[in-house]
């Protein structure tokens, strides 16, 4: 009974010190919820509240027990302000490289999150902007780690509409490079943009506006009539860009 008795006192005492780490992470990390929520609705937070964003999340993940959500929501903010300060390297290459360190945490504990699959393929795109390519819209065309995490992002089957649009993007811009299975599950991408009605429509447009395979969505839609005829009429009330 004694032996019972002090294991289950230890597995308690396992179990309240993990709640506890889990409980000063998350308190740690509060101050960071509104810069997250911000990001997510599309919103542009200032540099400093970035950065504090940062801080917060960088005294979280010290506790153990930390979540991979909060691992992505600081690999997130370390990519926005990368972006920002892409004209100078000696904050870009640190902010950058600090993002994909958070992003993989994240991943090593949840590999089916396709939105962290997703940030690596960003990053890339983030580090080859950054050194000046030309065609850095496309600039992962050449990346094999980048169409990998794209793979990644693919296999998730996560259909949430922000992932859907840049998934399909990111498809396009390396259209040549592809394997096949892959450039399948893209052609399904636009029937799926599709389903999110107007802002879908809408964002079928600006990709076939934008992308240097637009054919790709000619050629799906031709199997929808309904769906090709209203990308249609909305691409027609666009300015001409090309």
């Amino acid at each position: 009974m004694k032996g019972r008795a002090g294991f289950a006192l230890v597995v308690g005492l396992a179990l309240a010190v993990g709640g506890g780490t889990r409980a000063m992470s998350a308190l740690a990390a509060h101050a960071a919820h509104p810069v997250v929520h911000a990001l997510g609705l599309g919103q542009a937070p200032d540099d400093a509240s970035l950065a504090r964003g940062v801080a917060a999340l960088e005294r979280s993940v010290e506790w153990r027990g930390t979540p991979a959500r909060r691992y992505g929501d600081l690999a997130l903010l370390q990519l926005e302000l990368a972006r920002r300060e892409a004209a100078n390297p000696g904050r870009f290459v640190p902010r950058i490289n600090a993002g994909v360190a958070a992003q993989r945490a994240a991943l090593a504990l949840a590999p089916a999150d396709g939105s962290g699959w997703a940030r690596l393929v960003y990053a890339q795109k983030l580090r080859a902007r950054e050194r000046g390519d030309p065609a850095a819209d496309r600039a992962t065309s050449n990346d094999a780690g980048s169409l990998g995490a794209l793979e990644m992002a693919f296999l998730t089957r996560d259909l949430s509409f922000s992932l859907v649009r840049f998934r399909l993007a990111a498809a396009l811009d390396q259209w040549a490079m592809l394997r096949p299975w892959l450039r399948t599950a893209a052609r399904a991408e636009v029937l799926e943009l599709t389903r999110y009605g107007a802002r879908g429509m809408d964002a079928l447009v600006d990709l076939y506006l934008a992308s240097p395979h637009p054919a790709v969505i000619d050629e799906e839609l031709a199997a929808a009539p309904q769906q090709k005829a209203d990308f249609e009429q909305r691409l027609a009330r666009r300015p001409k860009q090309r």
